[in-house]
């Protein structure tokens, strides 16, 4: 069961962060490709609130994936609430949960809310739509509750059509799409995200879009230290054979992690030597070891300062940057793994045994 849970919480972390951040910045393509009608009632100039983070439930987490305060165009004014739920898989009380989010959220905000959820599950007859109880007794219907809905799936057929889709966030589709195409096939997911990248620079696209969606694109579809390697060196030949405007990835990409890697095993020689010298001098194996244990110290603490900064500039403090250099080896070598797939700062320094 351990293990079940376990890998249901990594399908979560691989899918959840990255949709709930594009959604924050594309909200508007999103609803004008997804939902063009509830798009034409918002006033958009008026712009929108991400209330991401701002509904706790009783444990302390987070009760629903997003929440987003628009505006309507009605000559009123109203305010509303729309909430998306992210769901990876099938489960049989996700429609249960869908009323209970939209329940909690109305109690907390008092403003009408509206829920949708998007699935990007890969069962074709997997579509909950509304939740209902019937009377005990007579068997009547007394409790429904609807929420809408966006089946990824039902866009396997379209590829074609969203490779010529004007809007920005048919993108994300592909990306997610691809995703469930190569599942753990290394190859394969090289070659998607080699083509979808590229897509983002013959679009012509803005550089701060550019930089948004690729983010959406490296975290969600993640390869491992053989294949990042040669998707850096394919790229890097792509995009100046083609002489792409505004190649620079600002994210913690798929670059940034191959450097960190290299810069943590030029840590770990640099320690190596280090300790080699100390022991000689000191004549003491303890010597050898602990500027071995030094150097990866310093390499994880530098990586892990660095990026942070560039992932959630607004977010570092003080406070973020003590616990880096006071923290152990162990620490910063699994908040390093955390960063890739944290949705906010507070998820990298979380620790398995906490």
């Amino acid at each position: 069961m351990k293990l079940k849970k376990k890998k249901h919480q990594s399908l979560i972390n691989e899918t959840d962060g990255p949709w709930q951040d594009v959604l924050e910045h594309f909200f508007q393509p999103f609803l004008e490709f997804c939902f063009p009608e509830w798009a034409k009632q918002i006033d958009w100039r008026k712009g929108y609130k991400a209330l991401k983070g701002d509904l706790p439930a009783r444990d302390g987490k987070q009760i629903c994936d997003m929440v987003f305060e628009i505006t309507l165009l009605n000559g009123k004014k109203r305010i509303l609430l729309i909430h998306f739920e992210i769901q990876g898989q099938k489960q049989k009380d996700f429609a249960s949960r869908m009323m209970r989010y939209n329940v909690a959220i109305y109690q907390k905000k008092k403003k009408q809310v509206v829920s949708a959820a998007i699935l990007i599950d890969d069962d074709p007859s997997w579509r909950p739509n509304s939740f209902e109880q019937r009377h005990p007794f007579t068997g009547k219907l007394y409790h429904q509750f609807f929420f809408d809905t966006v089946k990824l799936l039902d866009y396997r057929e379209k590829v074609e059509e969203l490779k010529k889709e004007k809007n920005i966030f048919a993108l994300v589709f592909l990306a997610q799409l691809a995703v469930m195409e190569a599942k753990n096939n290394q190859d394969l997911r090289k070659a998607k995200k080699t083509a979808l990248t590229r897509e983002l620079f013959i679009r012509g696209l803005k550089k701060d879009t550019i930089s948004k969606l690729y983010k959406f694109i490296d975290w969600l579809i993640k390869l491992d230290p053989e294949h990042m390697n040669t998707f850096e060196k394919e790229l890097l030949e792509v995009a100046d054979r083609e002489s792409w405007q505004d190649w620079d990835p600002v994210y913690v990409s798929t670059f940034e992690q191959v450097g960190m890697m290299r810069g943590m095993e030029k840590g770990l020689e640099k320690g190596l030597v280090q300790g080699r010298q100390e022991g000689r001098k000191e004549g003491r194996q303890e010597g050898r070891q602990e500027g071995i244990e030094k150097g990866r110290q310093e390499a994880l603490k530098n990586t892990l300062d660095r990026q942070l900064r560039r992932r959630f500039p607004s977010q570092v403090t003080a406070e973020h940057l003590h616990r880096i250099d006071k923290a152990n080896s162990d620490s910063l070598s699994e908040w390093c793994d955390n960063l890739v797939v944290a949705s906010s700062i507070e998820d990298v320094f979380i620790n398995k045994e906490s």
